[in-house]
């Protein structure tokens, strides 16, 4: 893939990426050319794309891996494997806690131009940075892990940052040099700060209290707010990006679970109520709504801000819509719960690739601009 980018705050179940300036070209209609399926490892949870397009991460949270794959050939490059340890997860069917491994990664983010990929553990009671360009980054506390490259394993020490319990969305603040962290059961959020160069001298700076159930975060860098969703309390919170003061509660908001940005608005996805909601990022007023098919998780947005992703887990769909006319482009068959999803734009097409939880693959849909 080649062309010009124009990265926006945006991104997958992902994170959202940081503003880059780059030429950008003009289209506004989407054409389906191909699909295709691939297998990763054991129930993948999330995908993050690199700035260039050149490499996908897959979070397979019960295989206990993250999977570097090259984007043109669709093969799998390295893999981290963590070391497990015993903890304690919290059963969703049950509703009960009971023994399990602490290290199973949620979601992830790339920051320093991609240099580090910060991934949560969800029943670690904090993050793990992968220093991708292979550095040996000393650190008081760490988790083990190997990486498998043709073949040869290396034994590596993963830096770790204490956040509270269950850990689960990310984001960058890059202007203050944080990454914000959503803590689920603990109702909070965790700071780190990423001043020095070398990750030994990063450190946790501290924990803000939120409603209940904290889970989707987006930066809003231009208007310096952070805006969360909390599921089980049915709220959005937004706050003062430096100060970390909150501004304003938005109540009567059903289970907000995932965040993208674009120029004007917030678009967030509803998971049990079934909608996309948007709004104004500076008035924090509901502009429309969409409706969707069954459970929306992961949501991103195209490059020039018209066209919405959505995995629908329920129904087994990715859903597309433009934001124009608030329509329903496409409702695309992706089989085994699609949960997290990441786009790869050029000057011509355009990737999705979604994860699929149930079945523990990937599938790439592949459209023209026009």
């Amino acid at each position: 893939m080649s062309g010009y980018f124009i990265f926006l705050n945006k991104d997958t179940e992902g994170t959202p990426s940081p503003l880059v300036s780059h030429e950008t070209y003009q289209y506004d209609s989407l054409e389906l050319i191909s699909s295709t399926r691939f297998p990763v490892d054991l129930a993948p949870k999330s995908l993050i794309h690199t700035q260039d397009n050149s490499k996908v991460y897959v979070l397979c949270l019960e295989a206990l891996s993250v999977i570097e794959i090259d984007t043109k050939t669709k093969k799998r490059i390295r893999t981290l494997n963590f070391k497990p340890s015993a903890g304690m997860g919290f059963d969703y069917k049950t509703r009960k806690w009971v023994k399990s491994i602490q290290e199973k990664p949620v979601e992830g983010l790339l920051t320093h131009n991609d240099q580090y990929l910060w991934v949560s553990l969800h029943n670690a009671d904090g993050i793990i940075v992968w220093d991708l360009k292979g550095n040996n980054n000393e650190s008081k506390s760490y988790k083990s892990a190997t990486v498998v490259e043709n073949d040869q394993i290396n034994t590596i020490k993963l830096p770790f940052f204490d956040t509270e319990t269950t850990p689960k969305f990310l984001v960058n603040d890059s202007i203050n040099n944080r990454v914000i962290v959503s803590n689920w059961h603990d109702n909070s959020l965790s700071i780190i700060e990423y001043n020095a160069q070398n990750p030994s001298h990063w450190k946790t700076l501290k924990h803000i209290p939120t409603k209940v159930t904290p889970r989707g975060l987006v930066v809003d860098q231009k208007n310096s707010t952070l805006w969360l969703g909390n599921m089980a309390s049915h709220n959005l919170q937004i706050f003062d990006l430096k100060t970390f003061e909150l501004k304003t509660t938005i109540q009567d908001v059903i289970s907000p679970r995932h965040f993208v940005i674009n120029d004007s608005l917030i678009l967030i996805s509803q998971s049990s109520k079934e909608i996309i909601s948007a709004y104004d990022r500076k008035t924090f007023q509901k502009k429309f709504q969409i409706k969707t098919l069954d459970d929306p998780r992961s949501i991103a947005i195209s490059n020039n801000g018209q066209f919405l992703f959505c995995t629908s887990y329920g129904d087994n769909k990715l859903e597309i819509f433009d934001l124009k006319t608030k329509k329903r482009l496409y409702s695309l068959t992706s089989h085994g719960g699609p949960v997290g999803i990441t786009l790869l734009e050029s000057k011509k097409s355009m990737q999705a690739w979604v994860c699929n939880y149930k079945f523990s693959t990937v599938n790439v849909f592949t459209f023209d601009l026009k």
